[in-house]
Protein backbone atom coordinates (compact mmCIF):
# COMPACT_ATOMS: atom_id res chain seq x y z
CA UNK A 1 0.00 0.00 0.00
CA UNK A 2 1.27 3.47 -0.90
CA UNK A 3 1.37 5.47 2.11
CA UNK A 4 0.65 9.60 1.34
CA UNK A 5 1.56 11.83 4.83
CA UNK A 6 0.67 15.75 4.22
CA UNK A 7 0.90 18.40 6.11
CA UNK A 8 -1.62 21.25 6.44
CA UNK A 9 -0.75 24.67 8.34
CA UNK A 10 1.51 22.49 9.81
CA UNK A 11 4.95 20.38 9.07
CA UNK A 12 4.74 16.77 10.04
CA UNK A 13 7.32 15.54 12.53
CA UNK A 14 9.24 12.52 12.45
CA UNK A 15 8.07 10.72 15.46
CA UNK A 16 4.06 11.51 14.03
CA UNK A 17 5.11 10.06 10.45
CA UNK A 18 6.32 6.77 12.22
CA UNK A 19 3.72 6.64 13.97
CA UNK A 20 1.43 6.82 11.47
CA UNK A 21 3.30 3.86 9.45
CA UNK A 22 3.33 2.01 12.57
CA UNK A 23 -0.77 2.02 12.84
CA UNK A 24 -1.49 2.16 9.22
CA UNK A 25 0.33 -1.51 9.47
CA UNK A 26 -2.55 -2.83 11.14
CA UNK A 27 -5.08 -1.04 8.69
CA UNK A 28 -3.31 -2.95 5.81
CA UNK A 29 -4.13 -6.52 7.25
CA UNK A 30 -7.91 -5.85 7.64
CA UNK A 31 -7.80 -4.12 4.01
CA UNK A 32 -5.32 -6.05 1.83
CA UNK A 33 -6.67 -5.15 -1.22
CA UNK A 34 -6.12 -1.63 -0.15
CA UNK A 35 -3.39 0.00 -2.89
CA UNK A 36 -3.34 3.77 -0.92
CA UNK A 37 -3.82 5.66 1.73
CA UNK A 38 -4.23 9.27 1.81
CA UNK A 39 -3.45 10.62 5.76
CA UNK A 40 -3.89 14.71 6.20
CA UNK A 41 -2.58 16.10 9.63
CA UNK A 42 -4.61 19.49 9.63
CA UNK A 43 -3.49 22.21 11.80
CA UNK A 44 -6.36 24.54 12.86
CA UNK A 45 -5.31 28.14 13.30
CA UNK A 46 -8.52 29.66 14.84
CA UNK A 47 -7.91 29.92 18.37
CA UNK A 48 -11.85 29.62 19.31
CA UNK A 49 -11.28 26.00 18.11
CA UNK A 50 -8.19 25.08 20.23
CA UNK A 51 -9.47 22.19 21.93
CA UNK A 52 -9.84 20.73 18.77
CA UNK A 53 -6.95 22.22 16.77
CA UNK A 54 -5.24 19.40 15.62
CA UNK A 55 -7.15 16.66 12.79
CA UNK A 56 -6.87 13.58 11.34
CA UNK A 57 -7.94 13.06 8.28
CA UNK A 58 -7.20 9.25 6.43
CA UNK A 59 -8.57 8.18 3.25
CA UNK A 60 -7.91 4.73 2.52
CA UNK A 61 -8.76 3.55 -1.71
CA UNK A 62 -9.18 0.04 -3.02
CA UNK A 63 -12.05 -1.89 -4.49
CA UNK A 64 -13.40 1.06 -2.71
CA UNK A 65 -12.84 4.26 -0.24
CA UNK A 66 -12.74 4.18 3.41
CA UNK A 67 -12.54 7.62 5.17
CA UNK A 68 -12.09 8.71 8.92
CA UNK A 69 -11.24 11.73 10.60
CA UNK A 70 -11.01 13.18 14.39
CA UNK A 71 -9.90 16.33 16.02
CA UNK A 72 -8.16 17.12 19.35
CA UNK A 73 -5.97 19.25 21.01
CA UNK A 74 -2.82 16.97 20.55
CA UNK A 75 -2.16 15.48 16.95
CA UNK A 76 -0.78 11.57 18.22
CA UNK A 77 -4.25 11.63 19.90
CA UNK A 78 -6.29 12.81 16.90
CA UNK A 79 -4.13 10.30 15.44
CA UNK A 80 -5.40 7.10 17.34
CA UNK A 81 -9.26 8.82 17.28
CA UNK A 82 -8.90 8.65 13.38
CA UNK A 83 -7.60 5.13 13.48
CA UNK A 84 -9.92 3.94 15.74
CA UNK A 85 -13.16 4.63 13.70
CA UNK A 86 -11.14 3.47 10.42
CA UNK A 87 -10.41 -0.07 12.03
CA UNK A 88 -14.23 -0.37 13.22
CA UNK A 89 -15.38 0.46 9.88
CA UNK A 90 -13.39 -2.11 8.46
CA UNK A 91 -14.15 -4.70 11.00
CA UNK A 92 -17.57 -3.86 10.57
CA UNK A 93 -17.66 -4.54 6.84
CA UNK A 94 -15.73 -7.59 7.70
CA UNK A 95 -18.41 -8.87 10.06
CA UNK A 96 -21.17 -8.31 7.27
CA UNK A 97 -19.83 -10.28 4.68
CA UNK A 98 -19.03 -13.13 6.87
CA UNK A 99 -23.00 -13.29 8.19
CA UNK A 100 -23.51 -13.46 4.41
CA UNK A 101 -21.29 -16.38 3.43
CA UNK A 102 -23.25 -18.02 6.11
CA UNK A 103 -26.45 -17.91 4.94
CA UNK A 104 -27.58 -15.34 7.08
CA UNK A 105 -29.78 -12.05 6.01
CA UNK A 106 -27.29 -10.27 4.21
CA UNK A 107 -26.98 -6.59 2.79
CA UNK A 108 -29.27 -7.96 -0.06
CA UNK A 109 -32.17 -8.13 1.87
CA UNK A 110 -33.46 -4.70 2.67
CA UNK A 111 -36.40 -3.86 4.46
CA UNK A 112 -39.32 -1.36 2.29
CA UNK A 113 -38.55 2.29 2.92
CA UNK A 114 -40.02 3.80 5.95
CA UNK A 115 -40.78 7.71 6.48
CA UNK A 116 -37.28 9.42 6.23
CA UNK A 117 -38.48 11.58 8.89
CA UNK A 118 -38.40 8.90 11.38
CA UNK A 119 -34.82 7.66 10.94
CA UNK A 120 -32.58 10.14 9.08
CA UNK A 121 -30.35 13.07 10.76
CA UNK A 122 -31.58 16.26 8.88
CA UNK A 123 -28.17 17.96 9.96
CA UNK A 124 -26.24 18.56 6.96
CA UNK A 125 -22.72 19.13 6.44
CA UNK A 126 -20.66 22.09 4.21
CA UNK A 127 -20.35 20.41 0.69
CA UNK A 128 -16.84 21.62 -1.01
CA UNK A 129 -14.73 21.14 -4.02
CA UNK A 130 -12.08 18.36 -3.84
CA UNK A 131 -8.48 18.18 -5.37
CA UNK A 132 -8.78 17.12 -8.70
CA UNK A 133 -12.13 17.53 -9.11
CA UNK A 134 -13.85 17.82 -12.36
CA UNK A 135 -14.83 21.54 -13.92
CA UNK A 136 -18.40 21.70 -13.35
CA UNK A 137 -18.71 19.47 -10.31
CA UNK A 138 -19.46 21.88 -7.59
CA UNK A 139 -21.61 24.99 -7.70
CA UNK A 140 -23.49 27.01 -5.73
CA UNK A 141 -27.32 27.46 -6.72
CA UNK A 142 -29.34 30.13 -5.28
CA UNK A 143 -33.55 30.12 -4.62
CA UNK A 144 -34.99 32.51 -6.18
CA UNK A 145 -35.97 35.19 -3.28
CA UNK A 146 -34.54 34.22 -0.99
CA UNK A 147 -31.19 34.27 0.44
CA UNK A 148 -30.54 30.71 0.49
CA UNK A 149 -27.97 28.80 -1.20
CA UNK A 150 -28.01 24.98 -2.28
CA UNK A 151 -24.52 23.72 -3.11
CA UNK A 152 -24.53 20.89 -5.73
CA UNK A 153 -21.54 18.32 -6.03
CA UNK A 154 -21.47 15.77 -8.68
CA UNK A 155 -19.85 12.69 -8.44
CA UNK A 156 -19.23 10.05 -11.77
CA UNK A 157 -20.68 6.44 -10.21
CA UNK A 158 -20.60 3.01 -11.80
CA UNK A 159 -23.59 0.82 -11.09
CA UNK A 160 -24.16 -1.90 -8.61
CA UNK A 161 -25.98 -3.62 -6.21
CA UNK A 162 -27.85 -2.67 -3.56
CA UNK A 163 -25.47 -5.01 -0.86
CA UNK A 164 -22.04 -3.24 -2.73
CA UNK A 165 -23.90 0.54 -2.13
CA UNK A 166 -24.39 -0.77 1.83
CA UNK A 167 -20.56 -1.77 1.78
CA UNK A 168 -19.66 1.87 0.20
CA UNK A 169 -22.03 3.51 2.62
CA UNK A 170 -20.54 1.89 5.86
CA UNK A 171 -16.62 2.27 4.57
CA UNK A 172 -17.44 5.94 4.23
CA UNK A 173 -18.62 6.54 7.40
CA UNK A 174 -22.13 8.03 6.43
CA UNK A 175 -25.67 7.37 6.85
CA UNK A 176 -27.00 7.37 3.44
CA UNK A 177 -25.24 6.71 0.16
CA UNK A 178 -26.62 7.18 -3.42
CA UNK A 179 -25.71 5.16 -6.47
CA UNK A 180 -27.27 3.43 -9.52
CA UNK A 181 -28.68 0.17 -8.85
CA UNK A 182 -27.86 -2.18 -11.22
CA UNK A 183 -30.09 -4.74 -11.52
CA UNK A 184 -33.32 -2.05 -11.82
CA UNK A 185 -31.55 0.78 -13.47
CA UNK A 186 -32.78 3.39 -11.33
CA UNK A 187 -31.43 6.64 -9.16
CA UNK A 188 -31.19 4.89 -6.02
CA UNK A 189 -30.32 5.25 -2.22
CA UNK A 190 -29.54 3.32 0.64
CA UNK A 191 -29.77 4.50 4.18
CA UNK A 192 -29.14 3.58 7.67
CA UNK A 193 -32.14 2.92 9.96
CA UNK A 194 -32.33 1.74 13.91
CA UNK A 195 -29.75 -0.51 15.16
CA UNK A 196 -28.52 -2.98 12.07
CA UNK A 197 -31.57 -2.54 9.72
CA UNK A 198 -31.45 -0.10 6.46
CA UNK A 199 -33.84 0.84 4.30
CA UNK A 200 -33.60 1.57 0.30
CA UNK A 201 -35.13 4.41 -2.05
CA UNK A 202 -35.31 3.73 -5.89
CA UNK A 203 -36.59 6.65 -8.08
CA UNK A 204 -38.75 5.94 -11.00
CA UNK A 205 -39.56 8.68 -13.32
CA UNK A 206 -43.39 9.17 -13.08
CA UNK A 207 -45.41 9.83 -16.77
CA UNK A 208 -45.94 13.41 -17.69
CA UNK A 209 -49.90 12.58 -17.16
CA UNK A 210 -49.38 11.13 -13.83
CA UNK A 211 -47.66 14.08 -12.88
CA UNK A 212 -50.51 16.68 -13.67
CA UNK A 213 -52.97 14.22 -12.00
CA UNK A 214 -51.32 14.40 -8.68
CA UNK A 215 -50.31 17.66 -8.46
Amino acid sequence: MDIAIVGRHTKVSEDMRQRIFEKMEKVEALAPRATRADIHVVHERNPKHANDRERVEITVRGRGVVRAEAAAEDRFVALDGAMQKLVEQLRKLHERKAHRHQGKSGLHTVPAPVPVEDDVDDRATSVEAWEGAPEGSHREIPIDGTPIIIRSKTHAATPMTVADALDQMELVGHDFFLFHDVDSGLASAVYRRRGWTYGVIHLEQAAAEESRETA
